[in-house]
């Protein structure tokens, strides 16, 4: 009987213990594949963003970053297309300068605004990194970014030069 139990005992650990080691493994596969992050320049991350915000130049971001909030008058849309990936790119001067880009499917990043279905501050958007845009406050719920559908949703800058932009496709 006891040798038995101690079977059973040990199938259950080390079942667990196989469980515990490929969610990890998972997870780690996950965040390596949707983030990179690389040291750059001032002047190579200046001719980054100028690119990406050139993609969205006749569009207003969805997050008006003066009020922290959507904006109210391109919340609305009509016939939108289903929202598939969330884009972030940052470039982050605390400690050094580099350059973060975060790509997730739409599904895993909807995860992060909570029950309140509501982003906060831009370290929800920033989710796989930490950047010192994450104490950031804004108010953004998912159903504003569904209502509005693909595009830009928020760019700001630091007077410290760090940039911020982040979109949906």
């Amino acid at each position: 009987m006891y040798s038995r139990t101690w079977t059973v005992t040990r199938s259950v650990i080390v079942g667990g213990a196989l469980g515990l080691i490929t969610a990890t493994v998972v997870i780690f596969g996950f965040v390596v594949s949707h983030r990179t992050s690389t040291a750059t320049t001032t002047a190579f991350a200046d001719a980054e963003f100028s690119r990406l915000r050139a993609r969205f130049v006749n569009q207003e971001p969805l997050v008006d970053m003066s009020r922290r909030e959507a904006s109210r008058a391109s919340a609305q849309s009509v016939g939108v297309a289903p929202l598939r990936v969330f884009h972030t790119v940052i470039f982050d001067t605390r400690g050094g300068q580099r350059l973060v880009r975060i790509d997730v499917p739409y599904w895993f990043a909807r995860q992060f605004a909570g029950r309140t279905d509501e982003f906060r501050w831009l370290g929800q958007l920033t989710f796989l990194d930490d950047t010192e845009f994450d104490p950031e406050a804004i108010r953004l719920s998912i159903t504003e970014l569904e209502q509005r559908g693909p595009g830009l949703v928020a760019y700001y800058r630091h007077q410290s030069g760090g940039q911020f932009i982040s979109w949906v496709e």
